[in-house]
């Protein structure tokens, strides 16, 4: 009686060991997508360099340099999501 209880309860306690951290993975929430916030960054930059590309005038050179900024911006928030990966 004794032996069985003991393989009973070893068996057991093998099989909780076994079976909660699969119980837990398969509970856990899904990642969130990697960094949205900086890819969203770079997406409106991109935007704001496609209007300053269509513009009419230069701004006596203030869009040029405008999208310069934007250029080093978006390679900012590209490496910025390349070094927290």
């Amino acid at each position: 009686m004794k032996k069985t209880l003991t393989i009973l309860i070893g068996s057991l306690m093998l099989l909780a060991v076994l079976v909660v951290p699969m119980l837990h993975s398969a509970l856990a929430k899904p990642a969130p997508p990697a960094h949205p916030e900086y890819k969203e960054a770079i997406e409106e930059l991109r935007n704001a360099r496609k209007h300053l590309e269509k513009a009419l005038d230069d701004g006596y050179g203030h869009r040029d340099r405008a999208m310069q900024a934007i250029d080093e911006s978006i390679h900012q928030c590209e490496e910025a999501v390349r070094v927290l990966h």
